[in-house]
Formats: structure tokens, sequence, C-alpha cells
């Protein structure tokens, strides 16, 4: 005899497999790179773009990110920016590969507590562009909800941009979604990217 089911855990599990066939073609539709090496990721990156998300929205310009080597092969990520008021923002991340055969599949965590840091808790970041000299890449997650745009130098042109922005629009994102990111030496306010592409 099996046990018997509520409406409510009835509708919850529904809910669930429902949510599962939404998620899954966007997943299938991100293609990683291949020929990434990890090593040439670390370094200085400048924010050029990005689909706004909880660290955008407590920066205002001046997005920089300096990935270095961590323990057990992870990449420590230092974010700092420009609030508003001019005042810094600071963020500390770790990512590391998925599959040491697909080092452009990344799990990034901000959640550290008791020394560790917890990468269940975290979200994937896919290379779905980067250019062979490492001068720009776009990551992105499956969700098609988070997406940036890095470059080794403030500013990057509208050639760059316009490659990097055919492989999102193959890869299902809204061009338009991508808000573009002030740098002292590059642009100069927002500005939505598909916008600037016209």
């Amino acid at each position: 005899m099996y046990p018997a089911i509520g409406t409510g855990q009835l509708m919850r599990r529904c809910l669930t497999l429902l949510l599962g066939f939404f998620w899954i073609p966007s997943a299938l539709a991100l293609t990683p790179v291949l020929g990434f090496e990890l090593d040439r990721y670390l370094g200085t990156w400048y924010e050029i773009a990005a689909i706004p998300g909880f660290l955008q929205s407590r920066c205002a310009r001046d997005t920089q990110a300096e990935y270095t080597a961590a323990e057990n092969g992870a990449i420590a990520i230092t974010t700092h920016c420009l609030r508003v008021d001019g005042a810094p923002e600071l963020n500390e991340s770790r990512a590391r590969s998925l599959e040491r055969s697909l080092p452009s599949v990344l799990k990034v965590t901000s959640v550290h507590f008791l020394g560790i840091w917890w990468y269940p808790f975290g979200r994937e970041s896919i290379i779905i562009a980067f250019d062979p000299g490492y001068r720009w890449l776009a990551s992105a997650h499956p969700s098609l909800r988070y997406g940036r745009i890095l470059s080794r130098e403030p500013s990057l042109s509208n050639e760059a941009l316009k490659s990097i922005a055919a492989t999102l629009g193959e890869e299902g994102f809204d061009l338009c979604a991508f808000v573009l990111t002030p740098q002292t030496g590059g642009r100069d306010r927002p500005a939505k990217l598909c916008e600037v592409l016209r």
C-alpha cells in the first residue's frame, strides 16, 4: 500500500517537474568553449557589460576582478568597484572547474562559513566565448539570467563586442539584458548592449 499524497505535496511535485522542463532547454543551450586554459584566466579583468545582478546593484562603476590561484586548484576572485556614493565595494569568492577535462565550466561561490567555501551554494559560470589571446571573454549561467563580458582593458572595441554579441545571441541571450559598465578609461555611462551595437 502506498502512502497518501496530500494536494499540497502533489502540487509541489508537479511544479518541480514543470520547472525542470523549463530549465533543461536553457541549460542545454549553453556551449562551453573548448581549449580554455585556467592558468591564463588568472590576472585582472574589467567588467565591460553584465546582466545586472546582486554585484551590479551595489556597484556604479569601475568593476574589476582579480583572479589568483587558490587552495586545491580553486581560483580566488576579489571583485572591487565603486558605489554610487564613491565608496569602494569589495567581494570575495571562489571558483573551481567542475571537470578537469572541461575547465570552461566553473562553479562559483561567495558563501564562506567555518573556514570553508561552500560550492553547493554557488552557481555555474560557463565560459561561452573567449579571445585566443585571452584579451576578453564572456561567461554565463544556464538560466540565461546571468552573464558577464570581461576584458583585460577597461574598454573593448565594438568589433570585439559584436563578436561576443553574436555568440550571446546564438546561445539565446537577450542582448538588451546586458548593461555596459562605466569604467575609468572606458565608457563613461551605462547603456544597453543592444543599443550600442545598432
